[in-house]
């Protein structure tokens, strides 16, 4: 399943689009998200069927040094390449830099999933990622979050994110000037591995 929810003025407008996925071989879908919080433009709703692999209940890596360098570079080198989001072309946008604070942010978000063996975007609290970005200290003019359950590695879930046209409209979002992301796993959730990355730019 995709949700994909677009909030407007931190929340004054709100739309969405659900999709549905049949079961895939195995009885198993990984998911992806994303919510995008940017009074600056509109975005557009799509419909996009994520990368399918098969669950993993191992530990995802954690948010090292190298970690961190392996994900902006990924993400990076779509957004000063330009990249083609499903039909649309996106021109290249300034690459973001690693923010500790969003890292902090995108690590409770992937604990609480785990924690509550839920996907959303939503946590148990009713709080969205302009309200844990700011928890985190962070004083934001515009911020989004992707995230993703069962994929093991993290290359995977940035390269879905990429092959799913509205997520990577997210990513490319050149508004954002900074990201943080982070993996939590409970082997006896659901998914077993929940993901989070959070994109935005201060005030």
């Amino acid at each position: 399943m995709i949700k994909r929810l677009i909030f407007k003025s931190r929340g004054i407008v709100l739309v969405a689009t659900v999709l549905l996925l049949s079961a895939c071989a195995g009885g198993y879908n990984d998911k992806v998200q994303d919510e995008v919080l940017s009074p600056s433009k509109e975005q557009e709703l799509h419909k996009t069927a994520p990368p399918v692999v098969n669950p993993s209940r191992k530990r995802g890596p954690e948010p090292s040094v190298q970690f961190k360098r392996k994900m902006l570079a990924a993400v990076n080198a779509a957004r000063v390449g330009g990249y083609t989001c499903g039909n649309r072309k996106m021109p290249p946008v300034s690459a973001v830099v690693w923010s500790e604070q969003l890292q902090q942010a995108a690590l409770a978000h992937s604990k609480s999933m785990a924690d509550g063996n839920y996907f959303n975007h939503q946590d148990k609290a009713g709080n969205r990622v302009g309200e844990r970005v700011y928890a985190v200290g962070y004083d934001w003019r515009a911020a989004g979050e992707n995230i993703a359950a069962g994929q093991l590695d993290a290359s995977d879930v940035v390269n879905g994110w990429l092959g799913s046209k509205g997520h990577c409209l997210n990513m490319m979002d050149g508004d954002y000037s900074q990201m943080g992301m982070a993996s939590y796993s409970d082997k006896n959730t659901y998914y077993g591995i929940y993901w989070t990355q959070v994109l935005a730019a201060p005030l």
